[in-house]
């Protein structure tokens, strides 16, 4: 089940998150969702596609005994679509039983279900990170 909105998907994933609950944070995504792994909690950074793949994503998150903080800073909807930048900070225990801390700045777009609510399509957890950015564009021809 998505959430009713999708300025509240975040939200609903932190909780799911701060619950320690792998099957609620995956219900969030559309069965046919691709979300970018995180280096830091993945080992690397790949393409997670499909149910199967985001389920697994989500158990390794909550693998690290999360606690999960979000603001959803920006949401744009056009029909069956919206898109959002979010901004978390995940704190919790490597398997070693070492802190570890993940920041970014997301960048999410929404597909509305048939069910009328709202499941993550693409997420890309560090789209929008500001060290992304350049001072200036290279000049284009």
């Amino acid at each position: 089940m998505g959430s009713p909105a999708p300025e509240l998907s975040n939200l609903w994933l932190a909780r799911a998150f701060n619950a320690q609950d792998v099957d609620a944070a995956a219900a969030l995504y559309h069965p046919e969702a691709s979300i970018v792994q995180v280096d830091a909690v993945h080992g690397g950074t790949k393409i997670a596609r499909g149910a199967d793949a985001i389920r697994a994503t989500m158990a390794s998150y909550i693998a690290l005994k999360p606690h999960m903080d979000v603001v959803t800073h920006h949401t744009t909807i056009s029909g069956d679509f919206a898109m959002t930048r979010s901004q978390w900070l995940i704190t919790g225990q490597a398997e070693d039983g070492r802190p570890i801390e993940v920041h970014h700045h997301g960048m999410e777009v929404h597909r509305r279900g048939d069910d009328g609510t709202w499941y993550f399509f693409l997420d890309h957890p560090f789209g929008a990170d500001p060290s992304w950015a350049v001072p200036r564009p290279p000049e284009t021809d």
